[in-house]
């Protein structure tokens, strides 16, 4: 009985649960993207992809269908050392990823943005556990991908009115 009545109380007061339809969850649903300089089957690619599903846009590969166009410009991704001990071993990489685009809407000439994605990521480093390191590597720079790709589409969802 408690829990029909906060149930009819919560209603009145206009709260509702987000759904999928919700523009905060699904930024650029109904969006076609358009992606250029990109192989999308691999890689980075296929992050970008997953990441715009989850956005609410479908990715498309005819550029006539699209409503906005992406062209990856450069793609960086590197680790540089960051800290060493006294030995001068290296005990702290910085992995980065770095990312330029140009996104331009095909419904809307007037709107378009130029701009880029840096996510990076310390990794410390112990030389006496060598076999775990360029596992943790391969995720380090698996996370760092999905991290550049949901920003990315973040970015995309600034266009769309």
């Amino acid at each position: 009985m408690i829990i029909l009545l906060l149930a009819v109380k919560l209603a009145a007061c206009g709260f509702y649960l987000r759904t999928a339809e919700s523009p905060l969850l699904a930024p650029l649903k109904g969006q076609q993207v358009f992606i250029e300089g990109l192989d999308t089957q691999q890689g980075f690619g296929q992050k970008l992809i997953a990441a715009l599903r989850q956005a609410g846009a479908e990715p498309t590969t005819a550029a006539k269908q699209a409503s906005l166009r992406l062209k990856l410009t450069q793609i960086n991704e590197g680790k540089t050392a960051t800290a060493f001990s006294a030995t001068r071993q290296v005990r702290e990489f910085n992995h980065f990823l770095d990312l330029s685009f140009t996104v331009e809407s095909m419904l809307q000439a007037e709107r378009s943005l130029t701009s880029s994605v840096h996510v990076e990521r310390n990794q410390i480093y112990d030389s006496r556990y060598v076999l775990g390191v360029s596992e943790e590597e391969r995720s380090i720079q698996a996370e760092l991908q999905a991290e550049a790709a949901r920003l990315l589409a973040l970015r995309l969802a600034a266009l769309v009115p």
